[in-house]
């Protein structure tokens, strides 16, 4: 096997005269990760200790059983029942010769030798392939024939003993994956590719990409390096290095790839609808030792009585918008669904004393009940365990500081810019805490552990801090509003200004929400609640952002809403209204409150606009529409 070396350095800059080193190795990183991590060994890797690579986060492995029909690893026992004690899922493998033996004949050699270790426990890994020899083929057509021969026969055996397995075929996304059919296409997909693109979100198929026998960028697993030192395990010929993978799905998805396990057919999926409507979440899933049994569960909580494949929220609230998943379990193993989030969609109103928004606006994500951007286009995408909670205005997004953020498909705002919004600040179990981020620029709330005072982040050149520094309160909604120039970044609490940096062409991250990125993978999670998010393509005023904070629980103007009525003068009348400032107003007119006729579109620069009428029925009706 092989593939290289898990290790990131997001910054070395010096602050003041000292020198600050940002360093995460693997153990610092895959806590948080989304993808898990595994590894490859074999007798040449050593005696393992199986805890230590737990707990340095290591969620799965393969260990060689045999190679061709001349081989068996005097390890591999060891590595089956040390590391499944450990807590890491264990799969067995074949380094396969297809030059040398007939399929049947090496799949039966393998079986014999790893079939006490291959069984319905909830610890196993699916039996893996590992074809890397190409010198012809025995007993078969092709390499693709041989490889789905040996595969067949692999789990005929498993069967006959109970036990339902699909093998996993291992390759270069070159060198084997090119000999493959759709005939493998049935099988799991390992793909190793060193191509440097970061594990959490790259993809093997970077090369050889007519080769996908599973489909265009299907892959399962990623072998994508082959020289990281991993502790506890002492490496080949004690050089410490080791081959590492990332599957492509949570720690939990892995259960999918257990012998004898919970197959998942079809997942939960994200779901939006109208307040007031019904919503159906539901799973499908296989299983080869006992009945299913179900679980769902609402922001982690148990939903008493949800115990079907399917779960119905009836008369949809905001209350029940939010992270649904479901628990699945058979008489070995239990698999937990990833979140789906049902969204609900209520009608825009206004409280007494809203304020008008400042111009400039182009993203506004209220927090109620959904991920919608009500100005713009930009609507979030929820990832991790993220829920509602009580906010500022209405309700809120929760971020629970260790798996839960948001994503948006926005670009970097070049200054000017304002960000502004509501912040429930805690303290989190990350070293810093990011209001907003990507691979460049950072917001933070939380510049350093346990400081609790904001700054911002330039990678590769510097992490800074206000002057004067300012202290975020905790536990406490805060209005926070970063205001950029060309030249400097202003901080805003509570409608005062607190502090500036000197930052020339600092720009506003939109990729990331809640969590800074090294290297693409999420980092410096947010604990706590976020509301009432706004961007804006200028630099906000003092008395603009006073005027946000000061309007407090009412927020600001979301919904067209007629003020006043001046007249008839003159057969006139004159409708005034205010709405989101920018939206253009539409006018219908109506005699009957059923039949409606579009009258006029109406321009709302400020935010407060005005129209008139001639109207030629004493009884009419008029209503105002600003769609998003």
């Amino acid at each position: 096997m092989f593939a290289k070396k898990i290790i990131s350095r997001k910054l070395v800059v010096f602050l003041n005269g000292a020198l600050v080193l940002f360093l995460s190795a693997l153990a610092a990183t895959t806590a948080r990760a989304e993808r898990a991590y595994g590894i490859d060994v074999y007798g040449n890797s050593g005696l393992i200790n199986w805890t230590t690579v737990k707990n340095n986060d290591i969620s799965f492995a393969w260990t060689k059983a045999t190679e061709g029909t001349y081989y068996k690893d005097t390890n591999f026992a060891n590595n089956e029942v040390t590391g499944k004690a450990a807590g890491v899922y264990i799969g067995a493998y074949d380094f396969c010769r297809p030059d040398e033996n007939s399929p049947s004949t090496e799949a039966n050699y393998f079986w014999n030798f790893a079939k006490n270790y291959i069984k319905n426990d909830g610890k196993t890994l699916m039996p893996m392939l590992d074809f890397e020899t190409f010198n012809g083929y025995v007993g078969a057509t092709s390499y693709a024939d041989w490889c789905n021969q040996w595969c067949y026969d692999v789990q005929t055996n498993a069967l006959a003993a109970g036990v339902i397995v699909v093998p996993v075929i291992y390759c270069s996304a070159c060198s084997g994956a090119c000999d493959l059919s759709s005939l493998d296409a049935v099988w799991g997909a390992w793909i190793a590719d060193y191509n440097g693109k970061s594990p959490q979100t790259g993809t093997p198929w970077t090369v050889c990409t007519t080769c996908e026998a599973w489909g265009t960028n299907v892959w399962n697993f990623w072998q994508f390096t082959s020289t990281t030192n991993v502790p506890g395990v002492p490496g080949s010929f004690t050089s410490g290095d080791c081959d590492v993978d990332v599957f492509n799905g949570t720690t939990n998805q892995l259960s999918a790839y257990l012998a004898g396990s919970i197959t998942l057919i079809s997942a939960p999926t994200n779901t939006s609808v109208a307040l007031g409507s019904d919503a159906t979440l539901s799973v499908t899933a296989t299983t080869s030792s006992s009945p299913l049994t179900y679980q769902w569960f609402f922001n982690q909580a148990n939903i008493p009585n949800a115990n079907t494949n399917s779960y119905t929220v009836t008369n949809a609230q905001l209350t029940d918008a939010g992270a649904y998943s479901v628990l699945i379990t058979n008489g070995d193993s239990s698999y937990l669904t990833s979140p789906a989030f049902l969204s609900v969609i209520g009608p825009l109103v206004n409280a007494p004393n809203s304020a008008l928004d400042p111009t400039n606006m182009v993203n506004w994500w209220t927090a109620d009940g959904n991920f919608n951007d009500i100005f713009g286009i930009t609507n979030l995408t929820p990832n991790g365990n993220v829920s509602y909670t009580n906010g500022e205005v209405g309700l809120a997004f929760r971020l629970d500081g260790s798996s839960a953020y948001l994503t948006s498909s926005g670009g970097e705002i070049a200054p000017p810019w304002t960000i502004c919004g509501w912040v429930y600040h805690q303290r989190g179990r990350t070293a810093s805490a990011a209001l907003a981020g990507d691979t460049t620029y950072a917001l933070k709330v939380e510049q350093w552990s346990n400081t609790d005072e904001a700054g911002i982040s330039h990678s590769g050149v510097a992490d800074y801090l206000f002057s004067p520094a300012y202290t975020l309160p905790l536990n406490t909604w805060t209005h926070l509003a970063f205001v950029a120039t060309s030249s400097t970044v202003t901080l805003y609490a509570n409608g005062v200004q607190k502090g500036t940096i000197s930052a020339s062409n600092f720009e506003l991250p939109r990729a990331f929400f809640g969590v800074d990125t090294f290297a693409n993978i999420p980092a410096d999670y947010l604990l706590g609640g976020v509301d009432e998010l706004q961007i804006y393509t200028n630099a906000l005023s003092a008395s603009q952002i006073a005027s946000i904070f000061n309007a407090g629980s009412a927020g600001l103007v979301r919904a067209p809403e007629f003020t006043s009525v001046t007249g008839p003068t003159n057969g006139q009348i004159q409708l005034n209204l205010v709405g989101m400032t920018g939206k253009t107003f539409v006018i219908d007119s109506s005699t009957d409150l059923v039949n409606w006729t579009f009258a006029k579109k109406v321009p709302n620069p400020t935010g407060a606009a005005s129209y008139t009428d001639s109207p030629t029925n004493s009884q009419t009706f008029y209503r105002a529409l600003a769609p998003y």
